[in-house]
């Protein structure tokens, strides 16, 4: 055995222990692995970080192989070792979310997109192909109907690509499917905000409005289909139906109205036209029942919608016919004015009408009929005016007779005894604009028609002894102002009529009201009936949807022109 003798140390070792040495050492390294203890040199093999790339190389390279192969569950197993080395390399995440894809496992391919997405640099690309999954995804879950987990897919997808119409139309279906056409209608409607040339989502919103029972848009939405696809199947379809319930409710209409049931009738010609909204004989018919109504106002709305109608259908007669209504509609409503004392209205409506029709005499002597009544009217009001000769409204009322009469002198005496009376009445200050031309309030009040007025009021008070304290100057503050002696005499005349050519008219004024006061009687019922006047808006008929109304005789007599003197027809 061979010894070695060392120089600075007497101890001897031998080669045997030397080894043995060596072989704890690894042991304590490496364990009982094998696999390193063959490498001589360790240099040659470079560092740390270049042996995990070529081993992250080599796990990629097998993982497209076997991608490339359709082998999907082993090239997931090779990108996940790749990854565990090296988890920052954004290619494997997309490569991983594809394969995850092509196995239909739409949830692990998401989240290795979203993965990738907080990593890469083209978040575009990614963000589409993430939205692209999400559609997948919600696309499988709705043809296995679970529609509220799809519609959550779905408008995950649209909120990450808002631009895409796909997958706002697809959570419209899931909305559907799920009977939620609330929200449905909403999104349908920005749908046709967008996108007004699509002649499906109209068709869509209109059977939206059918299920909530709103047939007038429903029948506008398939008008906007038809014009933008004349040959839309499901439009026309849809506009058919509408028209049979139109019909049906007209021909129940036209029934009832026979029996006399006007009310039901105008029940059932509303749902018709509501079904069709713009048919020309529906608002005809219509008119002609809210005019047997007396609703004449309603009733000349439909037909004149009748007349305008009629215009945009070539070839049409119910233009016409509407036409001719109107104007008969407009002689009924003045006989009904006439009928409530409102004869001023009377003679409006008579004048349209005559515009209108301007080769109809019955319209003339009917407006003839009314003014023959006006003086009539005056007397009333003059004789209201001598039981109590502090009542505005009475001078008013006997103002605008005169007016209408002609009597210029006599209508100024009254809105000066007006203006007297309540110097802030904005009816007053409107007709005293028209009958004083240019001239303000004060300068009437003080002018010598005033002086004549007041001289008049005051022998009127002093004939009504209960409405004497009614004469204080606070009663008409204006005219207390005027000295006493500017007044006129008691007998309300000047003193030398030569004098002035208005005080003579003023005396023929007061000698004719004077013969008025002596015939008063019966004054308080007339006067009641007078100032009892109905309004003249339409009041349109309030629709029971139970309605329980009686059977009446319906006459089948044609129309014939109404007279105002003795209240019958005339042929």
């Amino acid at each position: 055995m061979a010894t070695i003798r060392l120089e600075f140390f007497p101890t001897a070792v031998t080669e045997e222990k030397l080894q043995e040495a060596r072989e704890k050492s690894l042991r304590r390294i490496f364990g009982t692995t094998q696999t390193l203890r063959c490498i001589k040199s360790p240099r040659k093999w470079g560092t740390l970080g270049n042996i995990l790339q070529e081993r992250v190389e080599e796990h990629c390279q097998e993982g497209n192989k076997f991608f490339s192969q359709g082998e999907w569950e082993k090239a997931i197993t090779c990108y996940t070792k790749a990854l565990n080395l090296d988890p920052k390399k954004v290619e494997l995440y997309e490569q991983k979310a594809e394969a995850f894809l092509r196995l239909c496992d739409f949830q692990s391919a998401a989240l290795h997109f979203r993965k990738a997405y907080c990593m890469t640099l083209a978040k575009d690309e990614c963000l589409s192909r993430l939205a692209f999954i999400l559609y997948l995804q919600g696309q499988s879950l709705y043809e296995q109907q679970v529609y509220l987990d799809a519609l959550e897919s779905f408008t995950h997808a649209s909120e990450l690509q808002p631009e895409t119409t796909l997958y706002r139309r697809r959570s419209i279906a899931c909305l559907a499917a799920l009977k939620r056409y609330n929200e449905c209608l909403q999104m349908v409607n920005e749908e046709v905000v967008r996108d007004q040339t699509n002649a499906d989502l109209f068709v869509l919103r209109a059977r939206l409005y059918e299920y909530f029972g709103k047939p007038t848009p429903c029948f506008y939405n398939v008008r906007e289909a038809l014009a933008l696809d004349p040959g839309h199947t499901e439009a026309q379809l849809l506009l058919e139906k509408l028209r049979r319930k139109a019909q049906k409710n007209k021909a129940q209409a036209v029934n009832k109205a026979l029996k006399g049931n006007l009310q039901g009738a105008l029940l059932k010609i509303n749902r018709a036209i509501e079904n069709i909204p713009l048919d020309a004989d529906y608002f005809l018919f219509r008119g002609s029942i809210l005019r047997r109504l007396k609703d004449f106002s309603a009733a000349i709305d439909d037909y004149l919608k009748a007349v305008e109608i009629g215009k945009a259908e070539e070839g049409s007669q119910a233009g016409a016919e509407a036409w001719a209504q109107v104007l008969l509609t407009y002689n009924d409503f003045a006989v009904h004015c006439y009928t409530k004392g409102f004869y001023e209205e009377a003679v409006l409506l008579l004048n349209k009408a005559i515009k209108g029709e301007k080769k109809e005499k019955g319209l003339y002597i009917n407006r003839g009929e009314i003014r023959r009544r006006y003086p009539e009217a005056e007397a009333y009001f003059s004789r209201a005016i001598e039981h109590n000769p502090v009542e505005l409204q009475h001078y008013l009322h006997r103002c605008k007779t005169r007016m209408f009469l002609q009597e210029v002198m006599g209508s100024k005496e009254d809105i000066a005894t007006a203006l007297l009376l309540n110097p802030t009445s904005e009816e007053s200050h409107t007709l005293a604009n028209s009958l004083f031309v240019g001239e303000d309030i004060q300068t009437i009040i003080h002018s010598k028609v005033a002086d004549l007025a007041k001289a008049l009021l005051e022998q009127r008070l002093e004939a009504c002894p209960k409405y004497e304290a009614l004469a204080a100057p606070e009663r008409f503050p204006l005219a207390a102002d005027q000295p006493k002696e500017e007044s006129a005499p008691k007998e309300g005349l000047p003193e030398n009529p030569a004098e002035d050519k208005h005080h003579l008219e003023a005396k023929r004024l007061y000698q004719r009201q004077l013969a008025c006061w002596k015939e008063a009687n019966q004054v308080n019922e007339e006067l009641k009936e007078a100032r009892e006047k109905v309004s003249l808006e339409s009041q349109r008929a309030q629709l029971d949807p139970h309605p329980k109304l009686p059977e009446k005789e319906c006459s089948d007599k044609s129309y014939h022109w109404k007279k105002f003197s003795q209240g019958t027809s005339r042929v």
